[in-house]
């Protein structure tokens, strides 16, 4: 029998590949520990030198109340829907707003018949003055004449005839007096008929036969009555957003390095994204809303910032958005006048 060799002589075996697979694992470990680091160091210090803000898309915002106690009675749009300005979005009916109207009709109706009666007048005064006048003259020559011939005429024709012509005097006077009293009452008349005939127009435009219409574009909101609706004065019937739309973000306190208006950042939300330009940097700060919290740092608060969106974007309203787009101040996504190089604006900020 051969006699086995020992141990201590025995050659080792290779197991082909055993120390590159010890390499690989090795680099693997490195890769995981650099990774975690890159993520703690991101995490502690990382909104010092990348922008990363949170904000949410803004709209202006409209809200269409009632403008007097009404009935709702017909509703002709759905939330959500994209409405043009002008646009009847409700009708409702307001048995105190007609029975308004109808007073003023009323009224305007009355007045109206009262600056009639007065022309009338006026110009039944006009036609029987030239008569009353040319009256009164031949009583008071037949007066005269009366009192030439004494001796011949009878007592009771001059009697007579000063009676006729007391009458005609009397008659042309109140003619007279007639005519300046319609004369000042006329010019008073039309303005009050005028300022019926406004008020009534005015009421009526207001009424506008019950509709209620959009006083912009844009887009209806959640809040959207229902046909049987009971509202008083005041009481909101629509949200409506308009069709200008912008991001309010919150910079971090942390963010070392600074930015300025015109510089263009990317915008993200979900799976939308699109570039956007800092319209202005507002001298606030704010709590970032709860939704914003981070559950292992205290209550932040950051600075406000606007953001221009493009006209076209498919971003809804309120929705959570986050900016980035900037490295140590660089913002590689301004345009040529904008755009700066990363060591000028390092060299710029430790330098100052």
């Amino acid at each position: 029998m051969k006699r086995l060799r020992s141990k201590a002589n025995s050659k080792p075996v290779n197991l082909g590949g055993d120390w590159r697979s010890g390499q690989w694992t090795r680099r693997i470990y490195l890769a995981i520990l650099a990774a975690i680091g890159l993520v703690a160091l991101n995490y502690f210090v990382g909104d010092a030198v990348i922008l990363h803000a949170d904000g949410m898309v803004v709209r202006d915002r409209y809200e269409v109340a009632a403008t007097f106690p009404a009935k709702v009675s017909s509703v002709y749009v759905q939330q959500g829907d994209i409405v043009r300005e002008g646009q009847v979005l409700a009708k409702l009916e307001s048995a105190e707003i007609l029975k308004d109207i109808a007073q003023l009709s009323v009224q305007f109706a009355d007045v109206s018949t009262r600056d009639a009666q007065l022309e009338i007048r006026a110009a039944t005064t006009q036609a029987l003055m030239p008569l009353a006048a040319r009256h009164a003259e031949e009583s008071a020559n037949a007066v005269k004449r009366y009192d030439t011939m004494k001796a011949l005429i009878p007592t009771n024709r001059k009697d007579e005839a000063l009676g006729s012509e007391y009458l005609t005097a009397e008659r042309l006077a109140g003619l007279q007096n007639e005519s300046r009293i319609i004369t000042q009452q006329l010019p008073l008349i039309a303005a009050a008929q005028e300022r019926a005939k406004t008020a009534l127009s005015q009421l009526d435009a207001f009424y506008d036969g019950g509709n209620i219409k959009a006083p912009v574009e844009g887009v209806l909101g959640s809040k959207v009555p229902v046909p049987g609706q009971v509202v008083k004065f005041g009481d909101a019937l629509f949200d409506l957003y308009g069709t200008h739309a912008e991001v309010l973000a919150y910079l971090p306190d942390m963010y070392l390095f600074p930015i300025e208006v015109g510089d263009k950042v990317q915008v993200t939300g979900g799976r939308t994204s699109t570039i956007g330009e800092i319209s202005a940097i507002l001298p606030v700060t704010e709590a970032l809303p709860p939704e914003f919290q981070n559950t292992f740092r205290p209550r932040d608060r950051g600075q406000l910032v606007r953001i221009e969106l493009p006209a076209q974007n498919n971003f809804a309203i309120a929705q959570k958005i986050d900016v980035s787009g900037c490295i140590a101040g660089w913002c590689w996504a301004s345009d040529g006048e904008k755009q700066q190089s990363l060591f000028s604006r390092l060299w710029s900020t430790f330098s100052s």
